[in-house]
């Protein structure tokens, strides 16, 4: 075992790579702070697949119009998404190159966690 809640083997980085300033730790936080909302992270999903308009990010993500718009909002306030217009439409992309990388890595990490756990639950009969 690797020691982590996870069973995730985790890289070996030098301390001086992972040396943050007090103020570069607040910004990762408020990083994770606006990932942290599953109507953005269902936003972003449809994002990671294709550009959307507002309309089709209504209906992919069963939210509501003025719903949606302040996630996009916030979002592109922070950078993570931009628009482009065309005509009366806005079509919304994701522009931050480290969110894909991101989302692999946790729901990856999840992945391998749940499947630990249905091993385990397997091992000890339990579900049979």
């Amino acid at each position: 075992m690797n020691g982590n809640k996870y069973n995730v083997d985790m890289p070996r980085r030098s301390p001086s790579k992972l040396a943050l300033s007090d103020d570069s730790l607040e910004l990762v936080a408020a990083r994770f702070r606006l990932l942290g909302d599953s109507s953005r992270l269902r936003i972003l999903r449809a994002l990671m697949e294709q550009e959307h308009s507002v309309q089709e990010l209504c209906d992919v993500c069963g939210m509501t119009q003025s719903n949606v718009s302040r996630h996009l909002s916030l979002l592109r306030r922070e950078g993570v998404v931009d628009r482009t217009r065309e005509g009366k439409q806005a079509f919304y992309r994701i522009i931050d190159p480290s969110l894909r990388d991101l989302c692999e890595r946790v729901c990856g990490g999840l992945a391998q966690q749940r499947a630990g756990e249905l091993g385990a639950l397997g091992a000890r009969g339990i579900g049979e």
